[in-house]
């Protein structure tokens, strides 16, 4: 018999756009279990990709019209497991469905819910929210059956607190057999990164040390793929620094678009503030390019040091200038970093070690 799982989560999801991975991701794992899925959006008891999904178009009521959907769900679908994609408002929605109904609760950490929150947008009452976060954490982890993160890094503390737990270690869904299938990847001469353009992916850092390296390179560019509260910030920047001809904004693109513009970049650059795993690394990783990036969250444990790519700490101009000028200055270690990257991906990680990884944390 298939187990009713219920995914919680505040991710924002549009199913009009049938967007890759959030397809294969549920229709692979609606083949061993019944998939419902409660997050933001605006299609209400919709069946696609093989899961049902109830997304709720209210952010200021999102609380309370999740725990009224997910008591209808434990009820009336017969709900085993429920997932809470974080610990803080996913967490105290499932925590509670779980007491109720005495369900099985899996709590994720996907990245910093300690301070993330608090980067991204300015939030009222955010010295009282800082100081309830924790407790509502602990609630979700004290409460849990099992716990999940996208990288060991963050499950340090909590092993420590709570011995008795299961704990499961494994990144994020990606599609990476799109990105391991380029056989034609070129390094031409600009530098790239993909992010949501708000403060905590920190790309004025990477505008900054552009300026500094454009001055003894200047036939390389820098592509910026994405969309955000910060683009307008960061253009005006650019222009400032009088890069206007040289730092392209592409704006939001589709993942064939986006992975093109990967695909034949010399090196990729991600210079965020806090992270959990993030996808794109291995996704540029995959495409056997060479990845620079914060030693931040789970990052360390993809991106190896002078193997295949570099970590600098987050906002340090000086190093990030060094770091890409030694692998222009070092075509070969570019190309050698790039191939030793595309080969921890193969690896290491895949579609069917995903869904693998999940149905055994369901079932044990």
């Amino acid at each position: 018999m298939k187990k009713n799982v219920l995914f919680i989560g505040v991710t924002k999801f549009n199913l009009d756009e049938d967007p890759r991975n959030l397809r294969k991701k549920f229709e692979s794992l609606s083949y061993d279990t019944n998939v419902f899925v409660i997050a933001r959006g605006s299609s209400f008891g919709d069946e696609k990709f093989g899961a049902r999904f109830y997304l709720i178009n209210s952010r200021m009521f999102f609380i309370p019209k999740a725990f009224i959907t997910g008591c209808f769900l434990c009820i009336f679908k017969k709900i085993d497991t429920i997932v809470c994609q974080s610990p803080l408002t996913e967490g105290l929605i499932g925590s509670l469905l779980a007491a109720i109904f005495r369900k099985q609760l899996i709590v994720e950490i996907h990245g910093d819910w300690k301070e993330g929150p608090f980067i991204n947008k300015k939030r009222m009452f955010a010295p009282f929210l800082r100081k309830l976060a924790p407790q509502a954490a602990g609630f979700s982890f004290s409460r849990a059956d099992k716990i999940r993160a996208v990288a060991e890094y963050f499950l340090k503390d909590l092993r420590e607190k709570y011995p008795k737990k299961k704990y499961f270690v494994f990144p994020t869904y990606s599609d990476l057999s799109l990105y391991l299938g380029e056989e034609n990847a070129k390094f031409k001469r600009y530098i790239c990164t993909v992010a949501v353009l708000s403060p905590i992916k920190n790309i004025e850092t990477l505008i900054e040390a552009f300026a500094k390296i454009h001055k003894r390179a200047p036939e390389f560019k820098l592509i910026i793929v994405g969309n955000g509260p910060s683009k307008k910030m960061l253009e005006k920047m650019a222009d400032s620094l009088s890069l206007a001809e040289s730092v392209v904004f592409t704006g939001k693109l589709s993942s064939e678009e986006t992975k093109d513009v990967m695909r034949d970049c010399y090196v990729f650059v991600l210079p965020s503030i806090s992270e959990g795993l993030p996808r794109v690394i291995l996704e540029a990783m995959a495409l056997a390019k060479p990845a620079i990036a914060s030693n931040v969250g789970g990052i360390s444990e993809v991106v190896k040091d002078g193997v295949n790519g570099f970590l600098i700490e987050p906002k340090n101009i000086s190093k990030l200038v060094e770091k890409i000028e030694h692998l222009i200055g070092f075509p070969d270690v570019a190309r050698e970093m790039g191939g030793e990257g595309r080969k921890f991906v193969a690896d290491n990680f895949s579609n069917e070690k995903y869904i693998a990884n999940y149905i055994k944390m369901i079932n044990s």
